[in-house]
This record gives C-alpha cells, structure tokens and sequence, in this order.
C-alpha cells in the first residue's frame, strides 16, 4: 500500500475525498495490483462530482513506465468547516483500526465529528472477519459480558451465542461467534480475553478467528499421488503454527513430518505443508493455525483427491479351480474396496479372460463380481491361473492386484473340504494354503491352513483384534504425519499395551503380526519425529507381552520373519527413543539399562553381565528373554541357543571402535561355546569380530569389537580377521603419502618428460590414477568408524568412495586401451585433443552416470538400501541383488580388459625380431615379461583380481579364504606405493629430470648443455 497526497488548500471551507486507486504495472508480467490512497482537496465554491469522474480516468498511464490505473473508487469523505470535521466512510468501507484505536468515539459510527482528516488510510474495504470462542465458567448467561467485552473491536457487527451446555459440577461450556467488518489487532483482543479471564467465573476462554490468514491450495481435484503444496499468510506476526486436517466428522489430526508429508522451519507469519503423495490418507479439509496466547488465527480449505483405493482384496469362489472330473470350471472373481466418494470402475480378468462390467455392490463397501469359466484342457496344464481386478478413478488413474488360483487336475493330491466349529476349508490343492475369514467376533482378518498332500496341517489364526487394526491404521497415519506428536505416539503404545496384554484374553500369531507391524511402522515414524521417553513403559510393557505368545505360524521362515522384524524394530525405537532423566525399565521379558558419558558401562540383564568400552553421550543395553530360539539359525542349525538376546545402542560415539564383553551364566560343561552376534542387515548370525575368551577365574565371555578393513570393498559381508583392520591403516597411509609425492614430482617435471602425445597420454592417465585413488583412499579412511558417524556424513563418504574408485578404473581403461591402439595401430596416432576429450568423458563422466543412477535407484525405487549405515558401504542383499553390483560389474570388466591388454603387451614383447632362439634370448624375454608384468599390474589395477576371489569366497573356515582376504588387503592398501615406484622411478627420464632438479634447482642446468641464441 502506498500513500499519494493531492492536495489543494483555500481560504474557506471544502471538501475531502479520499479515493483508492489500483495500478498495475504492465512492464512487470504477473506482478500483482498495486494499492495507492489518493486525497483531493475541493474549495468550498466549487462543485465536483468526484465519483461520476472516476471512471473516467480507468486505463490512464500514469507515466511512461508503464503503471496504468486499473480501478479507482471513494473511500472516505470529510467536509470541512473551518478547523472541525466531519467524516463518512464510502460504501463498502468501514473505519481504519488506526482511527478507532486513536479515536474511540469514530468506532462503530456512521459520521465521526473529530479531526482525523489526516489519518491515512482513514477507511478500508468491508471484510468478513469471524471470531468463534468457547467459555467455561460458572455463570448460565454469559451474552451481556461477552457483547459489552468485543463490541469495543472495530466495525463491530453482532455476538451470537451458539450453544450453551451444562458440562457438571457448576460448569457451563459457551460456544459463540463474533461477527466483524474489519481485521482486528490480536493484542487487542487478547488484552479483552484477559479481561474477562480476572472474573472468577469464568474459567477459560479462547478463540479462533476467520479472514485474518489467507491460504493458497489447490483448486478443483488433483491427481493420486501427485505433490500439492498448500501456503498461509497471516496478517500478524504470531508466536506458533499448527497445521490440522480433518476427514468428514473426524476429529482433526495435527499434521507433523512424516514420510508423505513436510512442514516449513518458518511458523509466525507464513508457513507451508507440501504433500508428497496425495493419496485417500490426505483427502479432507486443511486448516492452519496462527497461534498466540489464547488467540488462533485460521483458515480451512478443502483439498479434493481424485483416490484410489488402498487396499483391494481379490477372491475366488471357489479357492482352488477344481478340474479333477471336467473340461472346465467355474469361479467366480470378487474385488473388494472401502466406500468412497470418487466414481470408480473395475475391471475383472481370469487369464486371458476379461470382464469390463462386473455387477456392482454396496454394502460395508464396494464389492464387484463376476463369473469365469476356466478351462481343464489348456495345453501344457498349468497349474494356476492368474486373476486380477483393475481399479480406474476419474481422472482415469488406476490400481491393480492380482492373485493365483491353483487347478486341481485328476492325478492331484487334494485335501478335501472339512467343517470344524463353525469354519468351512475349501477343497485345497496338495502344497496350497486355504484362506477364510475370521469366525470369532471382535476379530477381524483371516485363517489359513496349508494342504499337505490330501492331509490338513495346522491351522494358523491371523485374525486379529479389531482395536489392534485400528492402532496399526493410526500408527500407519502416524508415519505418513497425520497425528504425528508426542501425545499421538503416546497414545499408540499405550493403546497397544494395553491390548496385547495376557489379561486380555488370548492373543493370536496375527496380533503379534499386527503389534510388530506397529512396532516397525513406529520406528520408520521416529526418523522424522523422534520420540519422547514418556512412552518407554508402554512400549516395553507391549513389546514383552508379545513374547509370552507362541510365535508358530505353521511356517518356519514366516515366524522366523517375524522374529527378525520384532528384533529389528525394538532395536531401532530403543535407538530413536530421547532418554533424558530415565535410568531405564524392567519388564518381564525385555530389560533395559542407560549408561550416560561414561568411557566404560557394566550392567547386568537376565544375568548376563555386560561390560562396553566407547567414549559415548549414552549406551542402551537391551536384554530380550525367549527370543533367540525364534530367530533363523542359518549355519548353527544344531546349536543351542540360550533365550536371551542382549543388544547394545551407543550414542554419539568419539572412539574408534567398540568393545563388548558378554559373560553368560550357566555354561554347559562339556559343550563347545561360540560368541555369535546378529547382523541386522543380513539378518543372520555371524561370528565375525567375537571370539570366546576366559577371563580371570577361569570366567568365560564374549568379546567382540568390529573395524572396518580394506577387504570390506569386494565383499558380500562385514570383515573382521586378526590384525586386517590394522594393515589396512598402514598400508593406507603409505599409500596416500605415496601418492602424494608423486603427484608433486609430476607436477615438477611435466614438461621435461612431456615431450610426445604418447608420452603425454601416459601421464595424463597416471596423473588422474593416482589423483582419484588418493581422494578415494582418504574417503576411506574417513569412514573407517561407522559408528562415530551421522547417516548424512556415512553417505557423502559412501558416494566419494564409490565415485573415485570408480573413476580410477576408468582412467586405467584409458591407460589400456591407448597402449592397445598403440601395439595395433602403429602409424595411426591419436591427436591429443581427442584423446582429452576422450579420456576425461571415459574417467570422470562415466563413473558420474554410473553413481547417479545406481543411487536413484536404489535409494527412491528398490526396496534394498543404496549404503549399509553399518559398514559405510555399498549394500549386498543376493545375487545380482544389492548396489555393490554397481561396483563390482564394471570394476571386473575393466580389470579383465586390462588384463588382456597386459597379455598383448606381453605377446608384442615376445614377438622375435629375427631368428634368435638361443638360451640367451629365452632368459631376455622371461625379464622383460616380468618387467611388463611388474610395470603394468599396479596401474591397470591387476591386484584387484583377488578382490572378485574376495567376493566369491565368502566361507571362513576355509584357510584360502583368509590367504585371499589378507593378499587383497597388503596389495592394494599399498597400490598408491606401487604406482609411485612404476610410474615415477621406473622411468629413466623421470629419474634425470629428479637427479636435475635435486643437484641444480629447478631453473638450472646441467653439465653438458648449451644455450643458443639465433639473431634473424
């Protein structure tokens, strides 16, 4: 707003017009309206029609830089006589806040006798202002107090109580509304709330008002899982903000981070909530709150998803495609979906078999069917055949599931169909798993029974408790950010608690699955909102209740599974859980201690002593009863396990490593001891890193500590063998030091060497060689201790390594193929700018490509992680499976090439260049296959074959194993030293041109050189 004073003064008396004038500036595309208050002073003798003139002076340019009036009206008029006044705002105005604040009497009047010609601006356009307010108090009636107390606010319009309702004990709940023409100053109405608070009988009172924030958000309907972003502006600084979003009647849900929502750091005068997938979560009205003391500032607006549904379950009846007496069979396809406002079609497919308009049902959802007929004589007979329903929106988005339908043929194994209390299994195909929905009232889910040859096995209950679905949805919404607060995570746990306890009656393998499924979606939520430790009872408390429920699935990997989820996910919310005072907590199954800066915590849980060496802010040690047995045993399948599984958490750790010692109770006599520990990201058990040891009195322990050495590039797992870690250090800083003078020595002298392109070529490659090992070595170093590291920090490291190793093989590439071309083409030689561009596409643009995409992929569409926080490192989940592939793959293959360009290299050199056959010739070209073979490994990088054997061979009880790790780990932890001696001092001219500068400087001569100076 801008202020534009015409004024023309005269001895008797005028008239005052304050007019509003709107220009637009056409120069600037886009920019918005800009707003000017314009006076005009009219002597008394004159006559003007001012608002008949107004529109006549729309669409003037007001000067040459484009501003043109685009509306102009009158605000205000004063007539004034002498030095008194009389002013009357225009229609569709009201008085400024400025004027009722410093003239009382001006408020709520049509005409004000007073002079206030001056203020500026002196009336503003007509607003719809809402404040709606709930008191508490003693007092029935509250509509004078109320009235008397905001008819103070300017452009006051009326006050409306809206309900009154007795809450007990002397206490009556007020709803009103305030109804205004004008914005208001919060400071105002507070210093009012105040007011009305020094009465005793009123208890509480606050407020939320409309029209004082402006939001900007989305308009019509938007995409499934498209990205919105919703903006709001208050016309006041506040002190907070909140975000809400509320679905129909549902109470309203604080929006907090969370994986599919984000909030703005700013939160008093703007702030933004974006959408990251809008989905059926997200469909409802959006509310922002500016808030300060008693006063909330808001403003709704609707957000219209075009929704797909987010669960669709697909049946058949019957289960199985019974083709043991027929040539054909019926079933009938049924896809199932929440109501929902938005319009859908489905589409049902059997095979090849498609239905475009299946019969449409709506009751406790929606429900489409329709019938197939599946054929018995299908060459080659398969033995299920696939059906699916697609879902369509309408915006034509769409959603699909799909399931298997097995065929019974004459010479199949079957179960036959058998009714036991109440439940009905179908007839079921030998090796399949018949499904039927839960009988038992409170529970909701499904049954499943496996046929195993034309017997029944076990069956296996996953119906679960209705309320414990309900807190798997809320916590579902918890991770997405709605709901996503401290008391919202409390209330989740505790709900959880309290329904997975034993007095709660039985509990099922489904509600494990429900509550671990909590559990993990709780520790995905805490990496955005970290918990508060008001729930660590709570949590602990369910987490142990679970345990005293038998885990049998009826299948083996599937429990085992689960135990590994279970694992996992109480490892990770004891991690993301803020201890503050707690000292920890005792449950019956699970005990837990906090160690706070200590160098050196001992504890004892389940009896089994705990001792953990790490300069950390705070050490969590877990101990978990009857768990170990339900986790896999791969590769200690005859073991036996005791039932306690001890985990330790170290925070902010500043040590290089961590040592722990475990001393079990009990030892069997006679029975040989193994330390294992669980790899949680390769969920097994290793025993890498932990050995058996017998402390003083003969006391047996575990002890484990976990490094990271160089064999850790090539493979699949964590490595842990004696003194590896600390070759790997030493040869590490031999390399880098090394390589550091020989970047030097190259640089001094370049050009004494650098005579031919080929010459050239060949420093140019070793030159960026040994530049990209050096930073690659130094990223590894770096991220030598894991532990002491932040996920941002291990990642940036993560891509460096990846980055410059990948870089260095590259440029090795070059190296290779250039001598190749060399050994072919003899008289063809490649021009130096080609070869540049070449070599600096190949060395550095390639390996960039190859990190980018490996690192999209893996981190925003494979399931499997790009790095392991663990280990700082590439991740290996199977075969081709798992991002060290994207290293492993073209590293081989340049090795290999490298390696046959080594082999031509030495054919050349074994080529005779006459008829020598003698003894002497034989000798000469043993050494010069030695020479080459000694020259060229270290720059085409010929070590790192062993890393591929590293890689394969991944069984440590075998001694070649430990030979290959160590060989890998001496050889290339020094391969910056081999390249310092093959590619610097091997060479002769490099050697003179040293000699030179060591004996005469740089600038100096040696003995035996001329100058000449040619006069023309």
């Amino acid at each position: 707003m801008k202020i534009l004073r015409i004024e023309k003064l005269s001895d008797a008396g005028m008239l005052l017009f304050a007019a509003l004038f709107i220009f637009s500036q056409a120069s600037n595309v886009g920019s918005a309206d800009v707003t000017y208050w314009a006076e005009v002073m009219i002597e008394g003798n004159k006559t003007l029609n001012v608002a008949a003139n107004l529109p006549g002076i729309i669409g003037i340019s007001v000067d040459t830089s484009g501003v043109t009036i685009t509306n102009a009206e009158i605000a205000a008029e004063c007539e004034i006589i002498g030095t008194n006044s009389t002013c009357w705002c225009g229609t569709d105005y009201v008085w400024s806040n400025l004027v009722c604040d410093s003239v009382n009497k001006c408020c709520n009047v049509d005409k004000c006798v007073a002079n206030i010609s001056h203020y500026t601006p002196l009336c503003l356009p007509k607003v719809n202002v809402s404040l709606i307010g709930l008191l508490t108090g003693s007092s029935s009636n509250v509509t004078a107090s109320l009235d008397s107390s905001f008819r103070v606010l300017n452009a006051f319009n009326s006050l409306t109580i809206l309900s009154t309702i007795y809450t007990g004990i002397n206490t009556y709940a007020h709803n009103f509304s305030v109804s205004l023409s004008s914005v208001f100053s919060t400071t105002k109405v507070q210093s009012i709330i105040n007011t009305l608070l020094s009465n005793a009988t009123v208890y509480s009172l606050n407020v939320k008002s409309l029209g004082m924030v402006y939001m900007e958000a989305p308009v019509g309907k938007v995409c499934y899982n498209s990205k919105q972003q919703l903006n709001c502006t208050s016309i006041e600084q506040m002190e907070k903000c909140v975000w809400q979003m509320v679905r129909g009647d549902e109470t309203p849900l604080i929006l907090g981070p969370g994986s599919e929502v984000t909030l703005s750091d700013t939160c008093t005068e703007t702030t933004t909530v974006t959408l990251l997938k809008t989905n059926g979560y997200w469909s409802g009205t959006y509310m922002c709150l500016f808030v300060t003391g008693n006063i909330a500032h808001m403003a709704l607006a609707p957000i219209q998803i075009a929704l797909l549904p987010e669960v669709i379950n697909v049946t058949s009846t019957p289960q199985t495609a019974d083709c043991s007496g027929t040539t054909s069979t019926k079933v009938t396809i049924s896809c199932s979906i929440e109501n929902s406002t938005e319009i859908y079609t489905a589409h049902l497919k059997v095979g090849t078999t498609e239905n475009i308009s299946p019969t449409r049902v709506e009751s406790n959802g929606i429900k489409f069917t329709a019938d197939f007929t599946v054929s018995c004589v299908t060459e080659g007979k398969p033995n299920s055949i696939d059906a699916g329903c697609i879902i369509s929106n309408s915006l034509n988005q769409q959603r699909n599931r799909t399931i298997r339908i097995p065929i019974i043929y004459p010479s199949d194994l079957f179960c036959t169909e058998e009714a036991i209390d109440g439940k009905k299994w179908p007839k079921t195909k030998n090796n399949e798993t018949a499904v039927i929905d839960c009988v038992e009232p409170g529970r909701q889910g499904t049954l499943k029974r496996k046929c195993l040859g034309n017997k029944w096995g076990e069956e296996v209950s996953l119906c679960v408790k209705a309320i414990l679905n309900i807190v798997a949805l809320q916590a579902k919404d918890f991770e997405k950010g709605l709901g996503a607060t401290q008391e919202g995570a409390h209330l989740i746990f505790q709900s959880l608690r309290n329904n997975t306890s034993s007095d709660e009656g039985e509990n099922t393998f489904g509600d494990v699955m429900a509550g671990v499924s909590v559990f993990q979606t709780m520790k995905n939520a805490s990496v955005n909102l970290p918990l508060g430790e008001n729930l660590l009872e709570d949590f602990l408390e369910s987490a142990s209740s679970m345990l005293n429920i038998s885990w049998d699935g009826g299948d083996n990997e599937e429990s085992s599974a689960l135990a590994t989820q279970y694992l996992s996910s109480v490892e990770g919310l004891v991690k993301s859980i803020r201890i503050n005072a707690s000292e920890g907590y005792n449950a019956s199954n699970i005990q837990l201690q906090v160690c706070r800066s200590s160098p050196s915590c001992n504890g004892t849980v389940f009896g089994v002593d705990v001792e953990l060496n790490a300069t950390a802010d705070m050490v969590k040690t877990v101990g978990l009863q009857s768990l170990a047995d339900r986790l896999p045993k791969q590769g200690y399948e005859s073991a036996n396990f005791p039932s306690i599984v001890v985990s330790a958490t170290v925070e902010n750790n500043t040590s290089p490593g961590v040592n722990i010692k475990l001393a079990f109770p009990n030892e069997e006599a006679g029975a040989e001891m193994h330390c294992v520990f669980w790899n949680v990201t390769e969920e097994r058990w290793s025993d890498e890193g932990c050995e058996f040891v017998r402390g003083p009195g003969n006391i047996p322990y575990c002890a484990c500590n976990h490094l990271t050495s160089f064999s850790m590039l090539m493979s699949k797992h964590s490595v842990s063998m004696p003194f590896l870690d600390q070759i790997t250090y030493i040869g590490l800083g031999i390399s880098i030091c090394s390589l550091i003078v020989y970047i030097i020595i190259e640089c001094l002298v370049w050009s004494a060497v650098v005579k031919s392109n080929l010459s050239h070529f060949r420093h140019t490659a070793l030159l960026n060689i040994a530049l990209c090992l050096l930073l690659a070595d130094c990223s590894f170093l770096a991220s030598s201790f894991p532990s002491i590291l932040n996920n941002t920090l291990c990642l940036v490291l993560v891509v460096a390594k990846h980055y410059f190793f990948l870089a260095m093989f590259f440029w090795m590439l070059c190296l290779s193929v250039m001598l190749v071309h060399q050994l072919i083409f003899v008289f063809s030689h490649i021009g130096k700018k080609v070869y540049m561009i070449l070599g600096f596409t190949i060395g550095y643009v390639c390996p960039t490509v190859t990190v980018a995409v490996t690192y999209v992929y893996y981190d925003k569409v494979n399931d499997v992680p790009y790095y392991n926080t663990k280990t700082c490192w590439l991740t290996y989940k199977s075969a081709m499976v798992g991002s060290i592939h994207a290293f492993l793959l073209p590293v081989g293959t340049i090795v290999l090439v490298n390696m046959f360009a080594m082999l031509m290299v030495i054919l050349t050199v074994l080529k005779p260049s006459g008829a020598e056959t003698n003894k002497k010739g034989d000798k000469d070209a043993a050494k010069s296959i030695i020479k080459v073979i000694i020259f060229l490994t270290p720059i085409f990088g010929g070590t790192w074959i062993l890393g591929l054997l590293v890689f394969l061979m991944d069984d440590f009880k075998q001694f070649t194993t430990y030979v290959v790790h160590y060989l890998f780990t001496i050889l290339n932890s020094l391969q910056g030293f081999f390249i310092l001696l093959t590619g610097c001092f091997a060479e002769k001219r490099v050697r003179d041109e040293i000699l030179r500068i060591v004996m005469y400087g740089k600038s100096g001569k040696g003995p035996g050189t001329t100058t000449t100076v040619t006069n023309k």
